[in-house]
């Protein structure tokens, strides 16, 4: 962080000195070099920390009030907040509201300081509490609980679903949600449509879409349905398929690299026996599977039979 923060004590409206062996307590551990009074009479102290996490700062001043510059995020907050509760200061962000530990010490402060300062109890006043006072997060909005998609159950996680707060091009409403995958129609958008729009079938038969392009396997004219119509489609290289295993269609896990698919040894032999339908000789074929990338290419899609929980996998590339 590149501005500065202060740390005073105040009675009165003025600065007051602050307890000195509880300042180089928590100051001292974590002092690379410094100078201190004694050393350089009339000037203020200067200390350059680092805190145990790593994090920095250059620290000026002394009893009568700490100016930390070019602080870190982290553990170097956290001892400001530890001289805060233990000396009775008062933490006052460079652009924000000063931060006080009780209400009784407001009427000490400044008057210019006093309508805006918040108090956080000792117990609260944190590293992480001064951060969000220097920067404040933005309220996370609670979006709607996804419908449920049996074929792909997690299309945040795979990619396929994304937050959004755009109204849906298909039924016009603001569904805090918007499917990212392909759309295979004529005259369908290329985006926008958002998930409720998929599950219920609405989307499919406005736009006569699907969203994968095909299934691959035995299964029941039902089970394609719902898979090519309700169900959210994944992004790949090729023209994406969906696997289906023990008569059924598979879950969709989402892109996989060889790092990914580690902990899934059913669905690399799974790839290692599609390589080797293709003619490759073996030493290809482990160079392919070790050359996997999730975000790059080539690419493997992971899926879990959802009668006997084995895992497949199909790969393509460019």
């Amino acid at each position: 962080m590149s501005y500065s923060l202060y740390l005073c004590r105040f009675v009165g409206g003025d600065t007051a000195p602050m307890d000195e062996t509880a300042i180089r307590d928590v100051l001292d551990p974590v002092t690379l070099a410094g100078t201190t009074a004694a050393d350089s009479p009339g000037s203020p102290e200067f200390r350059e920390l680092e805190a145990e996490d790593g994090g920095t700062a250059d620290v000026y001043g002394g009893t009568r009030g700490l100016t930390f510059h070019r602080f870190s995020p982290g553990r170097v907050l956290d001892l400001v907040a530890e001289l805060a509760r233990r000396t009775g200061a008062v933490v006052i962000p460079g652009d924000g509201p000063a931060i006080l530990t009780t209400e009784a010490h407001r009427r000490h402060l400044p008057e210019g300081f006093r309508a805006e300062a918040i108090v956080v109890p000792p117990p609260a006043l944190t590293g992480q509490a001064i951060s969000l006072v220097i920067s404040p997060q933005p309220e996370v909005r609670q979006r709607p609980i996804l419908p449920q998609f049996p074929y792909h159950p997690n299309p945040v996680a795979t990619g396929s679903v994304a937050a959004s707060d755009e109204p849906c091009v298909c039924c016009g409403q603001e569904r805090g949600w918007v499917y990212t995958g392909p759309v295979y129609a004529a005259d369908a958008p290329a985006a926008g449509i958002c998930p409720y729009c998929i599950a219920f079938g609405t989307a499919a038969e406005r736009y006569d879409a699907s969203f994968a392009d095909t299934v691959e396997g035995d299964v029941s004219q039902d089970v394609v349905t719902e898979i090519l119509e309700r169900t959210p489609g994944f992004t790949t290289w090729q023209s994406p398929h969906w696997l289906t295993h023990c008569g059924d269609g598979t879950a969709f896990l989402g892109p996989a690299g060889t790092k990914e698919l580690t902990a899934y040894p059913d669905a690399i032999d799974h790839l290692r026996r599609q390589c080797a339908a293709w003619t490759w000789p073996p030493e290809q074929v482990e160079d392919f599977l070790g050359s996997l990338d999730k975000d790059g290419g080539p690419t493997a899609y992971l899926f879990r039979c959802r009668v006997c929980a084995a895992h497949l996998a199909y790969a393509d590339f460019t």
